[in-house]
């Protein structure tokens, strides 16, 4: 018989996870619900945030009833004023934010009883770093970020040591175009990083398009964005980018040979056909900063009620990716 993996053994030696979910309804609320569960039986100290509002009571796109984040006693946590106000437990206030929100102010503070809460954290990232900081200030072992849907920044190596991609039939009921979907991001996830010589001439950097000459990086572009109206060779050379990098950047620098990279995955903002064009001009895309893939974790059945096979999705994306595949919804049930 197969053993179970537990969410948080796979997370073992990581501080701070954000689980990011492809879609609305891909579990990322019952991962976040789970991970919590195994680490209170641990007796770990937990925190929790967000990047948005997660744990609501109703979807507001489907109108079906969601899962609520559930909190032990201990448990620390940062939402918002509005909803702090509405968790159905008693907690001790530590600190009060004036984080921009048209929520109120940011509610640092610790669970003094079980209960459910609705989490609406800080989504600029400087401010979603520092709750990060303050939490480990307060003692908190893991730190978990719940990041809004399809939104990568909150996985950025510069906040979080690990990363969690949650996907499932709500991001397609074509088992073949999800197991597609997913595993581009995956592949995202997974760029490698460049070598240490050349990372530490690049880290200093500042924002815009560089390229390597004669070992020196020269700015050719304060932003990526104007990359298409450049006139330099740019074949085999060695290109920066301290920012978005966009379909049309990308197609822009698909002359041979070249060597792109990229502060971090969070930074892509192109699809799989325009990776494909430019990997057939020779090109090769690399990070400053690689990203610790965690595990995926699949939800397989949709919000309209239309459920994949879970053993089917698993060991279709387990021969696509090599990180570990679980189903939510079985590791909650048990």
């Amino acid at each position: 018989m197969k053993r179970r993996i537990r969410i948080s053994d796979l997370a073992e030696g990581i501080e701070v996870i954000s689980v990011i979910g492809l879609e609305k309804n891909t579990g990322k609320t019952v991962v976040l619900n789970q991970m919590l569960k195994e680490f209170r039986e641990k007796g770990t100290t937990a925190g929790v945030t967000s990047t948005g509002l997660e744990g609501e009571k109703r979807d507001q796109v489907y109108l079906n009833e969601k899962p609520e984040i559930t909190l032990s006693r201990g448990t620390y946590f940062v939402t918002s004023e509005r909803d702090f106000r509405h968790r159905s437990f008693s907690a001790t206030v530590i600190d009060l934010r004036d984080y921009r929100s048209p929520l109120g102010r940011t509610v640092f503070a610790r669970a003094e009883a079980d209960g459910k809460v609705i989490i609406s954290g800080p989504s600029i990232l400087e401010y979603l770093s520092e709750a990060v900081n303050t939490m480990r200030s307060y003692g908190c072992e893991k730190i978990l970020i719940d990041g809004s849907t399809s939104r990568m920044s909150p996985g950025t190596p510069l906040v979080s040591d690990g990363v969690i991609l949650a996907t499932g039939a709500a991001l397609s009921m074509n088992l073949e175009e999800l197991c597609r979907k997913t595993s581009f991001v995956v592949r995202l996830l997974s760029l490698p990083g460049t070598e240490l010589e050349l990372h530490k001439r690049i880290a200093p950097l500042g924002t815009g398009l560089w390229v390597e000459k004669d070992g020196v990086f020269e700015r050719l572009s304060p932003s990526p964005l104007t990359a298409k109206s450049l006139k330099h060779e740019l074949a085999g050379r060695t290109i920066y980018i301290n920012g978005s990098l966009t379909c049309s950047v990308l197609l822009a620098l698909a002359e041979k040979n070249t060597r792109i990279i990229l502060k971090d995955f969070s930074q892509v903002f192109f699809d799989e056909l325009t990776l494909a064009k430019y990997e057939r001009a020779g090109g090769h895309l690399e990070v400053l900063h690689p990203t610790h893939l965690i595990a995926v974790t699949v939800n397989p059945l949709a919000p309209n009620g239309f459920k994949i096979q879970s053993d089917k999705l698993i060991k279709s994306l387990e021969s696509k990716i090599d990180v570990p595949v679980l189903d939510v919804l079985e590791e909650s049930s048990n």
